[in-house]
């Protein structure tokens, strides 16, 4: 029997075609694998828009699959939108290059180009489209935003009730709402006040690094009452270490109260 002999450069195709897809495999799992979750989104208006030096903020549930990015996220602070007006984002991962595109909201998309690491992202933003920001251009910086789950507190009743401490029990969902944004729920204590005792969250939620808390509460004379944190934003979405919002009383012994209010994270 004889064998056919093949000449070692007959060889060299085939290697060079496994060379190829070696490669090809090595590429592909050099794809960022983002932090899956709460992230936040800082937009700062730089170009000669219509919002000159404006910041505003998207946040909420970004998830990733492959090369795929889905996000329902808000938009606060805004001029261009509505009070956390609510929106879907699509995109892609390409090694450490991140695009992202959002739905129309009365005309205007929203794109991001962005590069960065798993856990930060930085790159541009634009606007196009509709009749109130259209060409807004400027700066973005992202990151994955920490759950809130701890005890924040602080004085909350500056004018009426300066001795007055709030201390809220926050627990945050580990999954989204359907909306985008994470639920919220906790305790409140209140010491030194001459109206609260206790009380829980009733609707709360956390979308990036913004916060809107409603909740109720146990009045010194069994009666309840009602209140609202709105505005709320972290002083740092990567590393927060405190909050800060309007504090509103609509019922109960200390309504009318109506103050900003800083609640600091306990160590």
């Amino acid at each position: 029997m004889t064998f056919a002999r093949c000449s070692k450069f007959a060889l060299l195709p085939l290697l060079v075609g496994a060379l190829a897809l070696a490669l090809t495999g090595c590429g592909s799992s050099s794809n960022l694998a983002l932090t899956q979750g709460n992230w936040s989104m800082t937009a700062t208006q730089t170009g000669g828009g219509v919002t000159p030096n404006s910041t505003f903020y998207i946040g909420g549930n970004l998830t990733q699959n492959g090369t795929s990015l889905a996000g329902t996220m808000s938009i606060a602070d805004s001029l261009c939108y509505s009070s956390s007006q609510t929106v879907t984002f699509t995109g892609t991962v390409k090694g450490s290059n991140v695009t992202l595109t959002s739905a129309s909201v009365g005309g205007e998309v929203i794109s991001v180009t962005a590069t960065g690491t798993a856990g930060s992202l930085t790159g541009n933003y634009t606007i196009a489209g509709g009749n109130t920001c259209d060409g807004d251009t400027g700066t973005i910086a992202a990151n994955p935003v920490p759950a809130i789950t701890a005890s924040w507190s602080g004085p909350y009743d500056p004018e009426g009730d300066p001795n007055a401490v709030l201390t809220i029990a926050i627990t945050q969902a580990t999954t989204a709402s359907s909306d985008g944004t994470f639920a919220l729920t906790g305790n409140l204590t209140f010491a030194n006040s001459s109206c609260s005792v206790s009380g829980s969250l009733t609707s709360a939620f956390i979308a990036g690094p913004y916060l809107v808390v409603n909740g109720n509460t146990v009045e010194a004379d069994n009666s309840a009452g009602d209140f609202t944190y709105t505005q709320v934003f972290l002083n740092n979405s990567g590393t927060p270490t405190s909050m800060t919002g309007t504090y509103s009383v609509s019922d109960g012994l200390c309504a009318g109260d109506y103050n900003t209010a800083t609640f600091t994270k306990a160590q």
